[in-house]
């Protein structure tokens, strides 16, 4: 066997190991690239999916925010409204006193508010309708004093016990206590 030939045989040899090398690492070179694959593809779905999740809590909190924003709104209108009918009674009763019905009216409201008082009271009126508490005091028997220090389109005050009882029985009392119910009802029948 001449150098030669075992030259040849050497360098056949490092090439098979070589070509061997080169296999083994290709395999493992795919295998790596196989397992960066699926790795990326793993990562990528789970941003998709955070991403999806996150968006959809953005689009809830939007559509509930919507939602929040349209029932306050109904309510503002809803209030306005009652605010508006109240105003607009207000100022047909503020004309009411002229009217021939005012002084029976009056006088039951008063009457309304005296009920079960004891002692000295003091009836406080708008000074337009000084007279008629004159009149319905004395036939009271004359035990509450008039006074009018009130503003009102109508009806009574009335302060017993050195002021600390109080009836407010005007026709602005009486459209607020309403308010409350009507306003109640209102947001019943809207069903907010």
């Amino acid at each position: 066997m001449a150098i030669e030939d075992i030259f040849r045989a050497l360098d056949e040899q490092a090439a098979r190991e070589c070509d061997d090398l080169l296999a083994v690492a290709e395999g493992q070179a795919s295998s790596i690239m196989e397992e960066a694959r699926r790795e990326a593809e793993r990562l990528t779905q789970a941003k998709v999916d955070a991403a999806g999740e996150s968006a959809g809590i953005k689009a809830s909190k939007t559509l509930n925010a919507g939602r929040l924003d349209a029932r306050k709104r109904l309510a503002g209108v809803r209030d306005a409204a009652v605010v508006r009918v109240f105003d607009d009674a207000l100022k047909k009763l503020g004309s009411f006193r002229a009217s021939p019905e005012y002084p029976a009216v009056f006088k039951a409201l008063a009457e309304e508010a005296l009920a079960g008082v004891d002692g000295p009271c003091e009836l406080v009126v708008d000074p337009a309708d000084a007279d008629l508490a004159r009149t319905v005091v004395a036939s009271q028997g004359g035990a509450c004093t008039v006074s009018t220090g009130g503003t009102s389109v109508g009806g009574v005050a009335v302060t017993a016990a050195g002021g600390r009882v109080l009836r407010s029985n005007t026709f602005e009392s009486r459209l607020e206590k309403a308010r409350g119910l009507i306003q109640a009802r209102v947001a019943e029948i809207l069903g907010s």
